[in-house]
């Protein structure tokens, strides 16, 4: 099965919260479990021109909107997620977003390609539908093939995708 980099497509700004330090960074989220974070989480985005409520928000953590939270959900019924409100103040405009508790997995730089393009091991995967994977310091959202496909075949707005290859 292929896995696909998951991304915030180059020609979309997605929405950037806040005050989100110390509250949904990577430590607190794999230190702590969904119920002990707090239990309404509520940011204002930055300002820009351009800015879109996009279905994937991959900074400071994977956010991913209803649609695409069910879309998980139909192939991980476990995944469990946590509600987060993405306000603009100037637009008078919200959005929900979903932040999911994933399993997050390390990979050395030594699968390294030309081009900076990832390869990862098959046996750390393990057929997981969806993956956090911390690359050379990064955090990264890995999808697999049929998930990605169900999330675009259903209208998904600014994902970016790209390739990665399984050893």
């Amino acid at each position: 099965m292929k896995y696909y980099l998951v991304t915030v497509d180059a020609n979309y700004v997605a929405p950037v919260p806040v005050g989100w330090y110390g509250k949904i960074d990577r430590k607190s989220r794999w230190e702590k479990k969904a119920y002990q974070m707090d239990k309404h989480l509520m940011f204002q985005t930055e300002e820009h021109m351009q800015m879109i409520f996009t279905d994937i928000v991959t900074f400071p953590c994977l956010m991913v909107s209803k649609m695409v939270q069910d879309t998980i959900m139909l192939y991980d019924p476990y995944i469990k997620f946590k509600r987060i409100i993405l306000y603009s103040k100037a637009r008078k405009r919200s959005m929900a977003y979903y932040m999911p508790f994933l399993r997050g997995m390390e990979f050395t730089e030594t699968n390294e390609q030309k081009g900076g393009a990832i390869s990862l091991e098959r046996e750390k995967l393990v057929e997981e539908v969806i993956a956090e994977v911390v690359y050379k310091g990064k955090t990264r959202i890995v999808m697999r093939m049929d998930l990605v496909e169900s999330i675009l075949r259903r209208g998904a707005i600014g994902i970016g995708l790209e390739e990665i290859q399984i050893i």
